[in-house]
């Protein structure tokens, strides 16, 4: 076995615990295992762009993560369902409206030759990094622990499946010039496998999903998560890097782990409250 496969391996006898514990454990725990990925997500953000002579405004970044991350647990901690909606809706659409003034105002005192590109950097790190993979947080309440489960459940077999059949039967790219290792045949084993997965679980009555809300959900994870993987191919291209970082050893980094699910989240959320 290489080191390289050696540190995934130790990567996964840790992570995929610590994961599944936390999904099942939900509330403060889960919130707890959001707010280290939000936090080391947005700092893999800020050195690949600083890198590169990209400066956004860290500080802000940080203390935008914060404060979304304190309201989603004020928002734990709420006992009425009306007390949540209520702050819903700051946490969403409030806080990242205020990180784009400040961001704003900060540029007009920093003298700043690229004012526009700084403040559209910081304001998409805080929606990318923050706002969709915070969703996570409401998504679990909503959902339950099994459910939430059985969605990381659904975007790992998509996974499994994608690369599985993509690197062994895959011939035909489906976007070279993005992410020249993915195939047609990937891309649509994946789908298959997250159809069958949910669609077996709905069966067995494991969730408490119909058939069809299972393919719709299936669609979702297996089918629409790929554009994240694409979409952040198409940076890391953009950046000349193969991984956002090596903090996860043979995995690469934070955000090369949540690309998927992050761009699917406030997706999930909405189709989980509207079915519930």
């Amino acid at each position: 076995m290489t080191k390289n496969n050696k540190s995934r391996t130790l990567i996964n006898i840790i992570g995929l615990p610590l994961i599944i514990s936390s999904i099942l454990l939900g509330g403060y725990y889960f919130g707890f295992f959001i707010f280290l990925v939000i936090i080391l997500g947005t700092k893999e953000y800020i050195d690949l762009l600083n890198k590169h002579s990209i400066n956004p405004s860290s500080r802000l970044l940080y203390f935008g993560q914060l404060i979304l991350i304190l309201l989603s647990l004020f928002y734990l901690g709420l006992d009425s369902m009306f007390g949540k909606v209520k702050i819903i809706l700051p946490v969403m659409l409030i806080t990242p409206l205020l990180i784009s003034f400040i961001a704003m105002i900060m540029e007009i005192f920093k003298k700043s030759s690229t004012p526009l590109f700084n403040i559209s950097t910081t304001v998409f790190g805080f929606i990318w990094v923050g706002v969709f993979i915070n969703s996570l947080i409401f998504l679990r309440q909503e959902a339950g622990a099994i459910l939430t489960l059985v969605i990381f459940l659904s975007l790992w077999t998509c996974d499994t499946f994608a690369f599985f059949f993509g690197k062994h039967f895959g011939k035909t790219k489906i976007m070279p010039d993005v992410s020249p290792n993915k195939t047609v045949l990937g891309s649509i084993s994946g789908l298959i496998g997250s159809i069958l997965l949910l669609v077996i679980l709905s069966y067995f009555s494991v969730i408490e999903l119909s058939i069809t809300q299972s393919f719709i959900l299936a669609l979702i994870t297996g089918g629409i998560s790929q554009f994240g993987d694409f979409f952040e191919s198409a940076l890391k291209r953009e950046l000349n890097i193969k991984d956002t970082s090596n903090i996860l050893r043979g995995h690469g980094g934070v955000l090369d782990r949540f690309d998927s699910l992050s761009i699917i989240a406030p997706l999930l959320l909405l189709f989980i409250h509207l079915i519930k």
